[in-house]
C-alpha cells in the first residue's frame, strides 16, 4: 500500500525571522524562530498528523478536553463566590 504524499499536504503558514529583527545576532534569530514556531503550532500539528488518529478517538479526545476545562472554570467559580468566613479559623 503506497501512501500519496502530495495528499498530505500542511497548512500554508509560513515563519519568517529576518536579521533586522534580531541585530544580526544567529542565537537571538534561533530563539524567536522556535519561539514563532511554537506559537504558530507547526510542530505539535505535524506532529498530528504523523499518524492516522480514527476519527470517534478525535471526538473523545475533544469531550474529554472539552470537561476538563468546564471543570476548572466551574472550580474558579466557585472558589469566586464562595465565602471565605466559611474558610477562617475561630479565634478562642
Amino acid at each position: 500500500m503506497r501512501i500519496d504524499q502530495r495528499k498530505r499536504s500542511f497548512t500554508g503558514t509560513q515563519v519568517a525571522v529576518t536579521a533586522d529583527e534580531c541585530g544580526d545576532n544567529p542565537e537571538k534569530m534561533i530563539r524567536k524562530f522556535s519561539k514563532k514556531v511554537k506559537r504558530e503550532g507547526l510542530l505539535e500539528e505535524m506532529r498530528d498528523r504523523m499518524h492516522f488518529v480514527k476519527p470517534s478517538v478525535v471526538r473523545a479526545k475533544k469531550k474529554r478536553e472539552t470537561k476538563r476545562v468546564i471543570q476548572n472554570v466551574n472550580k474558579k467559580r466557585e472558589e469566586l463566590f464562595t465565602s471565605r468566613d466559611t474558610f477562617k479559623k475561630r479565634r478562642r
